[in-house]
């Protein structure tokens, strides 16, 4: 075994980089943070190639002297943390004493800064991290920091970079998140000199909502606003109406920083309820002012998730927030509340209506597999797991393979629908129950995946405007070839929007706009993969968004139509999603069911 050593300063900036700059969105985070925390009310950001080639950040803030631009460059050097103590109350952004000595150490940087009190100011060039020009030059107050040419020097990281698109995706996301926190500071991206991104910094948080996520969704934003005395919770949350597939388009602010929450976005979704069906999340932007030693800032390297000394509150005050906006909206009938303004968030009120126990008890237990458990002991209710009557005939992962269509003993019969949900079907001497969605999800699939010629596409009276996000934008641009076979015909409309021009002729029939908004949410979330992959999965999302729905009536006509299009499917039994179709009864399990002999089936 070696002996130990102390690593030089240059190894450990690079060790440091690891944690730190994990692609060009993270310089973008760590510069535009830096930006903010010298009170910058304009910030501009320049990208080329994805942030690869050229990360350049203006501010017109404070600005630095020739002395303190050095030292920013020197591990843990910082305005912001003197003692301990301050390490238990973050009150700014960017404070690590990290970040800009690891991006100098894998990039070629350089810094041009100057005081609003100051004649000239600074330029320093760093290479790798060694400093390699210091000169006093003429420049506008504030600072500008250049990235250029990031991992030039760690070739192994560079090559694990994504596409162009996917990486300007990923910094224009940052920026989003962070001009939505600061709704009063003027941001503007652009990339290859194209315009992403170029919020007002007039203050006002629905303006920079229509920047980022379009007029449209701006207009059907809800307003927020709790004040406890000591707890604060701000900001617009969406109508019903308005829905995504993921929480990607749910933004938390703790005391100005963005963070993710799974907590937080939970108790959101408890507040609307049954309002959403199933599977869909609601839209929100939500500033969360909190007493800074309540919340502990160093859970992540990045800070990009924070711990509550108060997690259960927290959660119920959120909720609380957000059902009191959806009442004033006419969304939810009204309840009364009673707080107790002053008293530190572990003190302060919860809901007060008539039932509240009872009916919170219930809507999780039939909405929200979230509570795995259920406190019973105040009225000695038990709730068991039901002894399962119906057992799967094809488990995911353990079904038998079918290489043709089902033979005659195993052909589906059809009897009946059953709750406007499933399908009761008769095979030999079975009883089976077929969900009539993912069947007819199973149909549509292998209509598309049997046509040579490609899809057959639905050309539009009136073509749709999309108004893309940033990540989106790139899932768009990097498997637009793919989603034009797929039907969807797409083209440019200039900055971050597109149109389609055609759709699925399978999607007519349903609402065409949200099905390609999930798909393009959904290649949003796939990030890169493989082309046969794309196919498949948009193979399955378009065959779901047509499928007819659980819950929807059919006549037996229809019902019949259905079950024979499954027989005749090469993979009956599972549906595009790798999801049961079938489940089944065997003679035997009903005789035993009913107390009768399984041999001569009397008793």
């Amino acid at each position: 075994m070696p002996h130990i050593r102390i690593l030089d300063e240059m190894m450990a900036n690079r060790i440091a980089a690891g944690e730190v700059v994990e692609r060009p969105a993270s310089v973008v985070k760590e510069l535009v943070e830096n930006s903010l925390d010298a009170g910058a009310s304009r910030i501009e950001v320049v990208l080329e190639e994805g942030g690869a080639k050229l990360i350049r950040v203006t501010d017109d803030g404070c600005g630095m002297d020739a002395e303190d631009a050095v030292l920013a460059l020197q591990r843990f050097a910082t305005s912001k943390v003197a003692v301990p103590e301050d390490l238990g109350q973050i009150a700014t952004m960017g404070f690590r004493g990290e970040a800009m000595p690891s991006i100098a150490s894998v990039s070629q940087m350089r810094i041009t800064t100057r005081r609003h009190d100051a004649d000239e100011g600074t330029m320093i060039t760093i290479e790798g991290g060694e400093f390699t020009d210091a000169r006093t030059v003429g420049c506008p107050p504030g600072t500008t920091v250049e990235v250029g040419q990031l991992f030039y020097n760690t070739p192994a990281r560079r090559k694990y970079l994504r596409t162009t698109a996917t990486e300007r995706g990923h910094c224009t996301d940052w920026i989003a998140w962070l001009a939505l926190a600061r709704p009063d500071v003027a941001m503007k991206v652009s990339h290859d000199g194209a315009v992403l991104l170029a919020s007002p910094g007039r203050g006002d948080l629905r303006a920079v909502i229509s920047e980022i996520y379009g007029s449209n969704v701006a207009r059907q934003m809800l307003p927020v606003d709790m004040d406890t005395g000591v707890l604060r919770i701000h900001g617009l949350v969406s109508r019903p109406e308005l829905s995504r597939t993921t929480r990607r388009t749910q933004v938390f602010i703790v005391n100005g920083r963005y963070v993710r929450s799974s907590s937080l976005g939970h108790a959101v979704g408890e507040a609307y309820g049954i309002l959403l069906p199933g599977g869909r999340q609601p839209l929100c932007v939500l500033h969360l002012e909190v007493p800074s030693e309540l919340v502990d800032p160093n859970v992540h390297p990045t800070k990009i998730e924070v711990r509550f000394r108060n997690q259960g509150e927290i959660h119920n005050l959120m909720q609380q927030a957000v059902e009191e906006a959806l009442e004033e909206a006419g969304l939810r009938p009204g309840r009364s509340f009673e707080r107790r303004p002053g008293l530190p968030p572990e003190q302060a009120g919860r809901w007060k209506g008539p039932g509240f126990e009872e009916q919170t008890r219930a809507r999780r237990l039939r909405l929200n597999p979230f509570f795995a458990a259920v406190d019973e002991r105040d009225d000695g209710l038990e709730v068991h797991a039901a002894e399962p009557v119906i057992e799967a005939a094809f488990e995911r992962g353990s079904q038998p393979e079918r290489e043709t269509t089902l033979v005659a003993e195993d052909r589906l019969e059809a009897l009946g629908q059953v709750a406007a949900t499933y399908i009761a079907c008769r095979a030999g001497s079975d009883l089976l129950l077929v969900d009539q969605h993912r069947a007819a999800e199973r149909v549509i699939a292998d209509q598309i995946a049997g046509r040579d010629g490609g899809v057959q596409r639905q050309m539009l009276v009136l073509p749709m405007t999309l108004e893309l996000t940033g990540a989106e934008l790139a899932a768009v641009e990097e498997h637009r070839e793919r989603l034009n076979e797929m039907g969807f015909q797409l083209e440019p409309f200039g900055g971050s929007d597109y149109i389609c021009r055609s759709v699925p002729a399978a999607l007519v029939d349903g609402s065409p706009e949200a099905a390609l908004r999930s798909i393009i949410e959904e290649l949003a979330e796939w990030g890169t993969v493989g082309n046969d992959e794309v196919r498949e999965k948009l193979v399955a999302t378009i065959a779901c968004h047509a499928a007819i729905k659980s819950g929807q009536a059919l006549t037996d006509r229809e019902v019949h139509e259905l079950i024979e299009a499954l027989n005749a499917s090469p993979t009956p039994a599972i549906c595009p999603h790798g999801d049961p179709i079938i489940v089944t009864v065997e003679r035997g399990e009903l005789d035993r069911r009913f107390g009768r002999t399984p041999v001569t089936g009397a008793r």
